[in-house]
């Protein structure tokens, strides 16, 4: 774990190129004073972003309403996407002594940071960390109520969505010639036999699975992802993609995510209560990738596939 305690205040300097992108988002705007809020607004996430990416949390700048000409001028704030989590940056100009609470916040709201300009916009300071409590925001903000950023950074290190590595690129048309990657086994070695899991009943059909072990998180429960592949017409390919209990488990545990995301498009399905499995399906032409997320809580696995 990093060690933070030197760290508060922070003064973050400011380049030419995140000035030019403030100037760019701020032009959008046809009244000065909603133009100047977006130029202070890019100017403080971004600074924040750079700090928070050098103590290497994720972060992602594009998420944020700033950077959306319809939204950004609607704020005296912007919001950043960090570790998954919503963190609002508050501007602060010479000689203001407090803030206020934004009322637009995300269920995954973690609280404000407080970036203090002066006359000369070369740097900022980040003066702290308001955290978020739940239902019970007040209107206005004091400054002297704000507390050390170390307070945030041992949040963020705690509570960092953990995302296993990434598996090698799983190549679907080389199914059909027979050649499986080592960890894709049969359904039928996989799956609880009690689930009645179909066989393939064209002999163009191919399916595998692949053990997911999401370890202490279901008390070492594991799932079975069972990728199913056929053609179809037009030269596209037919996927199906599920997710079945294993290890003499009659169903999914609630909450557990299947996400496809698509070169153009992305598709999600959540287990309920009780579900024996989830899943989705598709069709692509041969050569386009996708990925498949399986999630519960703040992990996920992911796999990558070409068609």
């Amino acid at each position: 774990m990093n060690n933070y305690t030197q760290l508060r205040p922070v003064i973050v300097p400011l380049d030419i190129k995140t000035h030019q992108k403030a100037s760019a988002l701020a032009a959008q705007q046809s009244h000065p004073e909603i133009a100047k809020q977006v130029y202070l607004n890019i100017l403080a996430v971004t600074a924040v972003s750079h700090l928070l990416k050098w103590l290497e949390f994720e972060t992602n700048l594009e998420q944020n309403n700033s950077f959306n000409p319809l939204l950004s001028g609607l704020f005296n704030a912007t919001d950043l996407i960090v570790e998954n989590r919503q963190l609002l940056c508050m501007p602060i100009l010479p000689g203001e002594t407090e803030f206020s609470a934004s009322l637009d916040i995300a269920e995954n709201f973690i609280g404000y940071v407080a970036v203090q300009f002066q006359q000369s916009l070369d740097r900022v300071e980040i003066l702290g960390f308001y955290p978020a409590v739940k239902n019970d925001l007040p209107e206005k903000i004091s400054l002297a109520e704000l507390q050390p950023l170390d307070n945030l950074f041992e949040f963020l290190e705690k509570n960092k969505q953990e995302v296993l590595p990434l598996n090698p690129l799983v190549n679907l048309g080389n199914w059909f010639a027979g050649i499986f990657e080592e960890i894709w086994l049969s359904p039928e070695a996989v799956l609880t036999p009690k689930l009645g899991f179909a066989k393939s009943s064209s002999v163009d059909t191919v399916k595998r699975a692949k053990v997911i072990d999401f370890d202490l998180l279901l008390n070492r429960q594991k799932v079975a992802l069972v990728v199913t592949i056929q053609p179809e017409y037009d030269s596209e390919m037919g996927v199906l993609v599920q997710v079945y209990p294993i290890d003499r488990q009659e169903y999914l545990p609630p909450g557990l995510r299947l996400k496809i995301e698509l070169e153009s498009d992305t598709e999600e399905v959540e287990s309920r209560a009780a579900d024996q499995l989830i899943q989705l399906e598709f069709s692509e032409i041969p050569g386009k990738y996708f990925s498949v997320k399986v999630i519960l809580d703040d992990t996920e696995i992911v796999e990558n596939f070409v068609i």
